[in-house]
């Protein structure tokens, strides 16, 4: 079964500690660099027994964990998210669903992956792991009914 955090759960971030280290993550075993994800209520506590336990950490491995915890633009993916307001249509939401139904192409709402959706309302999701046919005839429909739209 898929992880749930128990901190994702109803009522229960308010209660949660969530403990993490670069050991875990990314296999660095022996590494001691991890991190703790609380409510400020709870961290105090986190606080004090960490100036107790923790004497050193070696300088390297600090700059190497901010390394490996940067994120970084991607020089690669499947995915192309575009703003669809010129096309005038509400939301991601209406958009999608237009495509969908006049144009027969798929794109996925970005609205979906915000923790506020209003902020995803205006850009979609394409895909183009697809082979080069299904690309071209996509954008082909597109520019036949997108295009009258306009």
């Amino acid at each position: 079964m898929d992880h749930i955090s128990i901190a994702s759960l109803p009522g229960m971030y308010e209660r949660t500690v969530t403990l993490n280290s670069l050991g875990k993550t990314f296999s660095l075993t022996g590494w001691k660099i991890g991190w703790a994800i609380a409510p400020p209520h709870l961290t105090w506590g986190i606080r004090q027994a960490h100036s107790f336990l923790t004497f050193a950490t070696s300088t390297p491995m600090q700059y190497a964990a901010a390394t490996a915890l940067r994120v970084y633009p991607s020089s690669g993916t499947y995915f192309v998210v575009v703003d669809h307001t010129p096309l005038g249509l509400e939301n991601d939401v209406a958009f999608c669903e237009y495509l969908i139904k006049e144009v027969g192409v798929v794109a996925i709402p970005t609205s979906v992956f915000y923790l506020n959706p209003e902020e995803g309302k205006n850009l979609v999701r394409f895909t183009f792991c697809k082979d080069e046919e299904t690309l071209r005839t996509a954008v082909e429909r597109m520019k036949k009914k997108l295009l009258k739209k306009q």
